[in-house]
């Protein structure tokens, strides 16, 4: 039996979109280990800035591990704590008799108008003693003590910023590490062919005289987070970002609750506003996401749609059932042949647009995340959408407030 044309049609047109669709995934654009020529004898001093605020439990759970840092060209860790916070200074000061390279300040109760967290790293910076300051959250724990090394030689002449990786820990649910990963990728590429545009992960390496230069976080003063994407959309130049993406380069991310994860997002939604070359950012992120969609809404329509084709089998019509249907289908003149190579044609090519992903996704996932499947992989981002629908109408309804300093 001879398929009509507008049912070849249909499948060569969803062929197309079932192999090209993949292509415009993150996990398809090559993100590569870069080859660093810094030696160990031309390895820059660095200081470590940390700013706590009313998380003494994460300070004695991850301060013992950058002390222990084994790193030859020398380095400092300075800790920026409230004015008030007998708990963590109790604990610095006796940190700081055992390791002389241990710093610590205080941050004044006075700052209203701006962000604690910014002021603080600010503060860090100014007591840094080196060039190359590398800034980093309270809740990442590095996992070995040649962490520091590995991302210090990234810190090449003509580099003014270094992004390392800083992936969840493996308790943490599943979508937050890859979605933490699929929006990393997009950050890591435009790093890495480009001009960076921002940046997810919560370690950072800038110079400390460029900071102070520019006025430091001038421009995003009145945001309350988001310190990290700022410092990238601000100081980035066109390949003057390093990316330190090997294993021994990453550091741990504590899972965050589910408060702190939807708030940061939100404080991210709130922030991209403000951020220069976001509107290239936006329309790679959307493009890639809608061609999934239109994939799949394509592919099930066509399915429906043959299934509806084969309302004309024997069987059917001599049962009496949908005659409103079967009479239309007549006037369309498609058979019930039409309609079981549309729907087995669709559901074909949706197994091998998937079966596309799988491979594509494989490779990347055995490298940042080797405890994420392909499938799972796949499942998860189909659901994006969704949660990032659910996350902008969250935002629309907080208090704006939630996002900046100026509360008065």
């Amino acid at each position: 039996m001879i398929i009509s044309i507008p049912i070849i049609i249909s499948l060569s047109v969803l062929l197309v979109l079932a192999l090209l669709t993949p292509l415009f995934s993150p996990f398809f654009r090559k993100v590569e280990e870069e080859e660093v020529s810094v030696e160990d004898k031309d390895l820059p001093p660095v200081s470590i800035v940390i700013a706590e605020h009313d998380c003494s439990y994460y300070l004695e759970r991850t301060l013992p591990r950058y002390l222990s840092q084994d790193y030859s060209a020398g380095f400092q860790v300075i800790v920026v704590i409230d004015q008030g916070d007998t708990k963590s200074e109790d604990y610095l000061k006796l940190m700081s008799e055992q390791h002389p390279h241990l710093y610590y300040t205080k941050l004044p109760d006075s700052s209203r108008y701006v962000s604690r967290k910014k002021l603080g790293l600010t503060l860090g910076m100014r007591a840094a003693k080196n060039e190359w300051i590398l800034i980093a959250d309270i809740t990442c724990r590095p996992s070995n003590n040649d962490w520091l090394h590995n991302v210090a030689r990234h810190a090449e002449v003509g580099k003014n910023l270094v992004i390392a990786l800083t992936p969840y820990e493996d308790d943490a649910p599943k979508y937050y590490r890859f979605e933490q990963l699929r929006t990393a990728l997009y950050h890591l590429r435009s790093a890495q062919h480009g001009t960076a545009f921002s940046t997810n992960q919560s370690v950072l390496m800038l110079r400390r005289s460029e900071f102070f230069d520019q006025k430091g976080f001038y421009g995003n003063l009145e945001y309350a987070r988001a310190e990290f994407d700022f410092l990238v959309n601000k100081f980035a130049k066109e390949g003057k970002t390093a990316i330190a993406i090997e294993p021994e380069a990453r550091i741990e991310q504590y899972e965050p609750t589910e408060e702190e994860w939807t708030l940061r997002r939100m404080c991210s939604i709130d922030a991209l506003k403000s951020m220069k070359r976001a509107a290239g950012f936006k329309s790679k992120y959307k493009t890639d996401l809608w061609l999934i969609h239109l994939f799949n809404i394509l592919t099930l329509i066509a399915a429906a749609t043959g299934g509806l084709f084969m309302l004309q089998s024997p069987f059917v019509a001599a049962s009496g059932t949908y005659p409103e249907i079967q009479n239309i289908l007549k006037t369309l003149n498609v058979t019930q042949y039409d309609g079981f190579a549309l729907t087995s044609g669709a559901v074909l090519l949706w197994l091998i647009n998937i079966i596309e992903r799988c491979c594509i996704y494989s490779g990347p996932l055995e490298y940042f995340d080797s405890s994420l499947s392909s499938i799972s992989a796949v499942i998860m981002e189909w659901g994006i959408s969704l949660r990032n629908a659910i996350l902008r109408i969250k935002y629309i309804f907080t208090d704006k407030t939630v996002f900046i300093t100026h509360k008065l």
